[in-house]
């Protein structure tokens, strides 16, 4: 039979009983201020912590339920690391500066939201009094990103330059955030459940999501033929847009084929037959619209809805994947505050290989 921890005060009462028994032979209650009554409340919140602490442990011994800090140490020895946040980068624009005057490297500029931001390299201003300088936020993290357009002023002047400049259209971006609890949670279950084969189909989505920034990653066995894999995968975070660009796809190659193990710190990777079979996709969004209709049709219920088929798509969703007809069924019907609901034309939807759904338009009606 499972164990049901005892409240604190079945631990009192129990107690109280054993005293009363004990110190008279008869079940005498105690008096209500005496200081055996006392002495059973201390003793019994302390046993209640002991509890409480004993329950904590327990928890600690698996992945599935331990803290920040002791799913670390887990982690660690399975040699899987949490992912770092990493630092915003971009260009700013400046304009009607003095020409030839030299923008120092390591020279900071701040945006209207606080984030500092500090200049690469040294840049000499040209003819025309106009200057690019590459950028790196101070902070590593999403915060850090800005929009094209938005002003960067200089937290100290420079004689000659302009106080400030503005982002470039290629925006300041890639800044992420610390790998959640969540994600590194289950990579870490997945490590345990799938330890590494040397090139099995879940080695290249493990490896694929090692590099940061990658959330999902799919691989295709025999994608053009024997011996070969199509490899995808999307980053979920990104202010932009979902789908690598082919810097971050050429990234996400070159430490599947060589990297050092984590844990190890041994050189791992791709078999060194498997580069020539290996293809990274180029996958774009295929939006997933859907019409439903639903009792009670209010907006609470809509947004329940919204988030359970956001969550499906997410879970069950990839290139080559079927989201099934019952699989739609059952998110939309776990939705909280549904009555009842119907799916207009729905069906199985299925994925080509270089597809990635997304959650299109919800057309609502009443049911």
């Amino acid at each position: 039979m499972p164990f049901t921890k005892p409240t604190l005060q079945d631990i009192v009462d129990r107690i109280e009983a054993d005293i009363e028994a004990r110190v008279s032979g008869v079940n005498t209650p105690l008096l209500r201020r005496s200081v055996l009554r006392v002495l059973a409340r201390v003793l019994a919140g302390a046993i209640y912590l002991l509890y409480g602490f004993l329950s904590w442990i327990k928890d600690q011994m698996f992945a599935s339920t331990a803290d920040t800090d002791n799913l670390e140490i887990i982690g660690s020895e399975y040699g899987v690391t949490r992912k770092a946040a990493t630092f915003s980068i971009g260009q700013v624009d400046l304009v009607g500066c003095t020409p030839a005057t030299v923008i120092p490297a390591g020279s900071e500029l701040e945006a209207p939201n606080g984030q500092v931001y500090t200049v690469d390299d040294s840049v000499t201003v040209d003819g025309t009094g106009e200057a690019t300088i590459n950028v790196t936020a101070k902070v590593a993290g999403s915060d850090g990103d800005q929009a094209a357009g938005e002003t960067l002023t200089f937290v100290t002047p420079i004689a000659g330059i302009s106080s400030s400049g503005t982002v470039t259209d290629d925006l300041i971006t890639d800044g992420l955030d610390e790998e959640s609890d969540d994600d590194y949670r289950d990579r870490i279950l997945e490590r345990k459940r799938q330890p590494p084969h040397g090139g099995a189909e879940f080695d290249y989505e493990n490896w694929m999501k090692e590099v940061s920034g990658v959330t999902r990653a799919w691989c295709i066995p025999q994608y053009n033929g024997l011996g070969t894999v199509g490899l995808a995968f999307v980053r979920d975070n990104d202010p932009a847009s979902i789908i690598p660009t082919t810097t971050q796809k050429d990234s996400v190659l070159e430490y599947i084929l060589y990297h050092l193990d984590p844990g190890t710190g041994q050189e791992v990777g791709a078999p060194v037959t498997a580069e020539e079979g290996i293809f990274m996709l180029d996958i774009s969004e295929e939006a997933m619209d859907f019409s439903i209709d639903i009792y009670p049709n209010t907006s609470s219920v809509q947004a329940a809805i919204t988030s359970q088929l956001e969550d499906l798509i997410v879970s069950e969703g990839g290139p080559g994947e079927t989201i099934y007809e019952n699989e739609q069924n059952s998110a939309v019907a776990s939705a909280g505050g549904i009555i009842a609901f119907r799916i207009n034309g729905g069906g199985d939807i299925a994925s080509a290989t270089n597809r990635v759904p997304v959650l299109g338009a919800i057309t609502f009606g009443d049911y």
